[in-house]
């Protein structure tokens, strides 16, 4: 989750949204007119074979064990690679491996490496490598936030409680074969393991630089990309491997600029300096479509994150399902996708986006907006018109794919439709977490976004959905529920996995825990002349996949 610049404000006090809708479109159009449309044409810069990409703010540090939000990820795929990867249909593909089977019990899985493959420093990559990963992230030293990963693996909670140093379920049958046993059945292992924990690293350049391997020039991965240089938090400086196993990139280098402010970023990409910019704000995107030059070099696509309101279920009101359902048929979310977010957008009638399997959302389009229905519910928890509701505040911390204008939305709407008044109350993204994650200290309504990590609806399901999950903030509880999901986990076959996964999210949505508001989209510009740019429903394309044409 990316923390998200606004950067168009309207006047304060109570706001006729409308109104202020309008005055953020004539401000960015204004705008835009200062710099030409012609200078937008400028080509990518061929000299050298070098890519320059504008990011909305600075990744982490390029330790795949680390890695937390999606920033470091796009960037760091292209240093570290794994078993396996996930192409750009977000299906789960060989990378380091030319073949993979799992076992008729669904618990043993071997993993083949490719012969010859280095680190690009020229070190063998072997098994080993993947044994001493695989332990390097589950070890409580590493204190890694994505472990749970591997936490499925026989050994792994010994590994992570500091009882042993390596995991019983992982070993090198020999340099070339990884076998990986579980202590129970995850028909999603396949998809977690070809995430960021599992990405190989070089034990002996760990060992040689101790923390500062991180730091360029000694970030050495098995990617198509080595990061060779770094200045502050804003340059990042990528350079090809040479040694790759697929072979050297077209692209030389690519260089990569932190720059929060995206309208900012626009206007320097129309002055040349940036061949793509990615994370467009509604301000950005307002301003690139009253450009006929930029409209041309906009591109938009679906990805698989939600952005939703959190209920505590477990507090009155809302732990009366009919103040639930009236909430989520008060609520317009075309209005929010047209005025808050540009147009861009995807209405979300459940939980589950629509490229996981086992989504319902198509299903569901009888489940969106109608004001006489939720009065009538309102009025059937005992609140009619609104009156005796009890003085709620919607809490919010803006991250990616989220912005003000969404809440100040929302609240318009809870007091036309409901006659409800809710206050507003936006908080720096660090403090909204920490007030989540207390129950002494969580509101009673907030809002939400959640990206997928891998191409599994058991993600969001079991790390969020049943009962005392980890990140089950708002309390949902529901024996069905926990009980199809646990099925789903566990089988083996896809097919039947989905069908799971789907009658658990039908069941969830007539509990109503939540409202789903809409699936973001990822925004970017992109220079004519660069081909292959672009985003899957997860991450960026790697940039092995990227070319710039004279």
């Amino acid at each position: 989750m990316r923390p998200h610049e606004w950067t168009v404000w309207c006047v304060a006090g109570r706001r006729r949204l409308t109104v202020c809708a309008l005055l953020i479109v004539g401000t960015v159009v204004a705008g835009a007119t200062v710099i030409s449309a012609a200078s937008a044409d400028r080509s990518a810069s061929a000299a050298g074979g070098t890519l320059r990409i504008a990011i909305t703010g600075a990744p982490d540090p390029f330790d795949p064990a680390l890695l937390g939000d999606n920033r470091s990820i796009e960037l760091a795929q292209n240093v570290y690679e794994g078993v396996l990867g996930v192409n750009n249909k977000a299906q789960i593909v060989p990378a380091l491996t030319t073949s993979w089977n799992r076992s008729a019990n669904g618990l043993v899985y071997t993993f083949k490496l490719r012969h010859g493959l280095q680190f690009g420093n020229g070190d063998p990559l072997t098994a080993d490598d993947f044994v001493y990963t695989f332990n390097r992230s589950l070890s409580p030293k590493t204190a890694s936030g994505t472990s749970f990963f591997l936490a499925d693996i026989k050994g792994a909670d010994a590994v992570l409680n500091g009882k042993a140093k390596t995991a019983s379920g992982i070993r090198a049958v020999d340099k070339y074969t990884v076998q990986v046993t579980l202590a129970h059945k995850a028909g999603y292992f396949a998809a977690e393991i070809s995430r960021w924990p599992a990405w190989v690293v070089d034990s002996k350049v760990i060992a040689k630089y101790g923390k500062a391997w991180v730091t360029p020039p000694h970030n050495i991965g098995s990617g198509a990309y080595q990061l060779t240089g770094q200045v502050g938090d804003q340059q990042y400086t990528f350079t090809a491997n040479p040694s790759y196993y697929l072979g050297k990139p077209s692209i030389g280098r690519v260089s990569v600029s932190a720059v929060s402010d995206s309208t900012a970023a626009v206007a320097r990409y129309q002055a040349g300096e940036f061949d793509a910019v990615v994370g467009l704000s509604a301000a950005a995107i307002l301003q690139v479509k009253s450009n006929p030059t930029l409209r041309a070099q906009f591109h938009t696509t679906p990805i698989e994150r939600t952005v939703w309101l959190e209920m505590n279920n477990t507090k009155p009101p809302f732990n009366k399902l009919a103040v639930r359902q009236a909430f989520n048929h008060a609520i317009d979310k075309k209005t929010i996708i047209q005025i808050a977010l540009a147009g861009v957008g995807t209405q979300a009638n459940a939980w589950l986006p629509s490229g996981i399997t086992g989504n319902f959302n198509a299903q569901h389009s009888a489940s969106t907006y109608n004001v006489t229905l939720a009065r009538k519910l309102l009025a059937k928890a005992g609140y009619p018109n609104g009156k005796g509701f009890p003085t709620v505040e919607l809490d919010y911390g803006i991250n990616y794919g989220e912005y003000p204008q969404v809440y100040e939305l929302i609240q318009g709407q809870l007091e036309k439709n409901l006659g409800i008044k809710i206050g507003l109350k936006e908080l720096p993204i660090n403090a909204f977490n920490n007030e989540l994650t207390s129950p002494k200290t969580r509101p009673l309504l907030w809002g939400y976004t959640f990206g997928f990590d891998y191409p599994d609806a058991q993600e969001l399901d079991q790390y969020l959905g049943i009962a005392g999950a980890p990140y089950n903030y708002d309390g949902y509880s529901n024996r069905n529920y926990d009980r199809l999901v646990a099925r789903a986990n566990t089988e083996s076959n896809q097919a039947t996995r989905a069908k799971l996964y789907a009658q658990a999210e039908n069941v969830r949505l007539a509990d109503a825990p939540t409202v789903p508001l809409y699936f973001v989209n990822q925004n970017w510009l992109v220079k004519p002349n660069v081909k292959g740019f672009g985003y899957s429903p997860l991450y960026m394309h790697p940039w092995r996949q990227v070319s710039i044409q004279p």
